[in-house]
């Protein structure tokens, strides 16, 4: 009798351990953590309401998912490159390597379970990143500098060449505009056919109007402008070239500083 009653509850255990999944310690691990980071996300997206409209975690045993909506069209998901995601990623858990990460991981790590990360820009258009247990550990271990810096570099200068139409004046014939980048400054080069287009403005009224510029691209970024400029820095960006030319005969520009805007 006692055998029979023996054998009985192991089966029942057995079963609740099926299909509660209870044995294995890490779902308690990744159920914390993603309370932390969900409730992370969610004061984030109540700090900055401009930048973001929604961001949550959510974790079963199948899959980790973290979803955010953006609410500023700063960010178009289409320019946001892979090796551009990773490195500001990276960025990111360089600058949060604490014991919630680490148990994160090291959960994620036993489970061979990947982080999925959607994006959702203002225009309805939504991208999955997926970020292994590997990737991660290699985000905490590799110096930035070599973390597809190229890369990343590359994909972040075309987004930025991207917004050149923003710099079109509005008065005088644009001939053409171009966009380049050297020596650590990003440059917006607006060519006139001639220079009488912008004959009566000086350095400073092109500074006023570059800053305009900028200063509203970068205006809901609230709580995440160090981390952005700090990528930017990272990636070797300093700043902004506004240039106005006929050609090479006549040229004016104006300096505009990450730390100015």
């Amino acid at each position: 009798m006692n055998i029979l009653k023996s054998a009985l509850l192991t089966a029942i255990a057995g079963s609740a351990i099926l299909m509660t999944g209870c044995s294995n310690k890490n779902v308690p691990v990744l159920n914390e953590q993603c309370e932390i980071l969900n409730n992370t996300l969610t004061e984030l997206a109540s700090e900055n309401p401009k930048m973001i409209a929604s961001a949550k975690a959510e974790y079963t045993t199948e899959k980790f998912t973290v979803d955010v909506t953006l609410a500023d069209s700063l960010i178009i998901i289409a320019q946001v490159t892979d090796p551009l995601f990773e490195y500001f990623t990276a960025c990111e858990v360089k600058n949060h390597l604490d014991k919630n990460l680490e148990s994160t991981v090291n959960a994620l790590t036993a489970e061979e379970l990947p982080m999925t990360v959607n994006l959702t820009d203002v225009y309805n258009e939504t991208r999955t990143f997926e970020i292994t247990p590997a990737a991660f550990r290699k985000m905490i271990k590799t110096p930035l500098s070599q973390f597809n810096y190229t890369d990343a570099r590359d994909g972040l200068l075309a987004a930025l060449a991207a917004a050149e139409e923003l710099f079109r004046p509005a008065e005088g014939k644009v001939k053409s505009i171009s966009t380049s980048f050297k020596g650590g400054f990003f440059d917006y080069t607006i060519e006139f056919d001639n220079a009488s287009a912008y004959k009566g403005l000086t350095t400073a009224n092109l500074k006023a109007r570059a800053l305009a510029v900028l200063t509203k691209r970068y205006a809901n970024l609230g709580t995440f402008r160090p981390v952005l400029f700090e990528m930017y820095k990272a990636l070797g960006i300093e700043g902004f070239h506004l240039i106005y030319t006929d050609g090479g005969k006549s040229t004016l520009k104006t300096t505009i500083l990450l730390k100015n805007i």
